[in-house]
């Protein structure tokens, strides 16, 4: 080849800087065209080019905490019952069976201790847990966490007394508390902004499926000697699991950036969006966004300066109240009992199982109803039909007491069926999802901290005074007691609970500062063009 001939060969080669460059023919895999595209589900992490199906799996790991919080949380419905003495004071006996070592028997008050201990332990895993994640990592903070969840399994499993149960269920509460403030800000900090209102669902549907999955532990485990020992060393597997899982993901770039730990949070942005994004405007949007807080950062005395904090706070604080005090968690904690009071007839275990699959089934799809109607129709919507349908079993159960109607095993069954779900579908995540949405992101964390620590709080009263209740005024009284409660709520929401939906954070606040903002009006003159004659 000449040189002429080289250098009209390159002339050609060259690309045209000024047009559009040809289409790549699609990479071929086994004679097979492969067009790389971000789609929504990729079956294989390895091969997401995306990062959505990275996202879906880390969200899915990291909730493996709220799926242990959740069987902590059925742990009392199914246990409690084998361990209950109808004959009054804890006291130690001798198992039937071929097993002749000690089990332990609880009275019906040191049971409701036993219950309750958990949400008192989370109120002082809450609170903590964002300073502390803060220091030494979201990653590690919730790692660690599956220590004092194994500890706590394996001192219910094998306490000779029932201090030990206190202790064990009280360790196992921290752990609870503290997964419910930790998990959202690790996965608000790996999620993408389009798929963040679906992931952050994810804490409630798996908190929901620990629920379902204590329900039907409990079915395969009845009969057993002794039953709440092999209910507890199962599960002792969830939070081994979450420890194993868990471990192989990258901490949150968010954190690795206030760390100044800039090249780290970049490889671990860039694993959570995938080989085919480029990720250096998020990256700087991100780091933009850590200075800005860094320098707008509040303390926790901080958060009563502002009129409109505090309004939200109110807010918050409001739906907590209304969300705890309408009785979800005394029905979680005491399925079984509540039906054994109705004289459910069919398997017990049977029963929590279905109301543990109605409360699972309507939290998925609450992710759903959540796109599409607004925040305050969802909470009015669920709170009145809660009060109904605790006025209908309430109802049923004064007509039964004074054998008026005949014992029916699906009314109650339905009733309290009805509740779980409505509460799922609205009063159980739509508090927790308004504190992205009212609170400034400088003071979201240590806001999302006190109401959490609020909410257990409310939780431990509760449930440990619902026995003390049904005893005081029958258990037809406690449940219209609930109902009444939710009435209240449907009218907090109606009077004082601000709509949050496609609104951004300025027009929240501005309606809390009774700020009304007016509209612009543009004038349009029309103008008619005379001919000329």
């Amino acid at each position: 080849m000449t040189e002429d001939q080289g250098a009209s060969s390159a002339d050609v080669e060259q690309p045209n800087l000024d047009l559009p460059a040809p289409p790549l023919d699609p990479p071929v895999r086994n004679g097979v065209p492969k067009i790389l595209q971000r789609i929504e589900t990729v079956p294989d992490i390895k091969r997401d080019t995306s990062g959505i199906t990275t996202q879906y799996i880390a969200t899915g790991i990291v909730n493996l905490g709220a799926f242990a919080a959740g069987a902590c949380i059925a742990w009392s419905s199914s246990a409690l019952p084998h361990l209950i003495s109808t004959e009054g004071p804890v006291e130690t006996v001798l198992s039937d069976g071929f097993d002749s070592r000690p089990r332990l028997v609880l009275s019906h008050s040191a049971a409701s201790w036993t219950a309750s201990l958990l949400c008192l332990g989370a109120v002082f895993g809450a609170v903590p847990t964002g300073l502390i994640s803060e220091h030494f990592g979201r990653k590690k903070t919730l790692l660690y966490l599956a220590l004092p969840l194994v500890v706590s399994w394996i001192m219910v499993a094998s306490s000779p007394n029932v201090y030990g149960l206190y202790v064990g269920r009280f360790v196992g509460g921290v752990a609870v508390g503290a997964f419910s403030v930790g998990i959202p800000p690790y996965v608000e900090d790996i999620a993408e902004n389009e798929l963040l209102p679906t992931l952050a669902n994810f804490y409630h549907v798996h908190l929901a499926c620990g629920v379902l999955f204590g329900y039907i532990v409990d079915l395969f485990v009845t009969g057993m000697i002794p039953s709440a020992t092999w209910l507890s060393v199962i599960c002792t597997t969830i939070p081994i699991a979450f420890f194993v899982a868990f471990i192989f993901l990258p901490e949150s770039p968010a954190y690795l950036l206030s760390q100044g730990k800039y090249n780290q949070a970049k490889v671990a942005l860039r694993y959570f969006r995938g080989i085919d994004n480029d990720v250096d405007a998020e990256y700087k949007e991100l780091k933009e966004r850590m200075r800005n807080n860094v320098k707008q950062k509040v303390t926790f005395k901080e958060l009563f300066s502002t009129k409109g904090t505090v309004k939200a706070l109110v807010v918050s604080f409001g739906l907590m109240i209304f969300q705890q005090m309408s009785g979800i968690y005394p029905v979680l904690f005491y399925a079984k009992n509540i039906f054994n009071t109705f004289t459910v007839t069919m398997n017990l275990p049977s029963a929590a199982i279905i109301l543990g699959f109605c409360l699972v089934s309507s939290t998925y799809f609450s992710t759903m109803l959540l796109k599409k109607v607004r925040r305050r129709v969802l909470l009015v919507f669920s709170f009145t039909l809660m009060a109904i349908s605790l006025g209908l079993l309430a109802t049923y159960y004064h007509l039964k007491a004074s054998q008026l109607v005949e014992n029916n095993t699906w009314v109650p069954l339905l009733c309290l069926c009805m509740f779980v779900s409505v509460y799922a579908s609205g009063v159980g995540p739509i508090p927790w999802l308004m504190l992205r949405e009212i609170f400034p992101s400088n003071v979201r964390r240590r806001a999302t901290a006190i109401t959490a620590g609020f909410h257990w709080f409310l939780a431990f009263g509760v449930t440990k005074l619902f026995q003390n209740l049904v005893a005081k005024v029958q258990p037809g009284w406690a449940l219209w007691y609930f109902a009444i409660i939710c009435l209240f709520g449907t009218l907090f929401v109606y009077f004082f609970v601000p709509e949050t939906k496609n609104r951004t954070l300025e027009e929240i606040h501005n309606e809390f500062d009774g700020i009304h903002k007016r509209r612009k009006h543009t004038h349009v003159i029309e103008v008619e063009s005379v001919s000329e004659t």
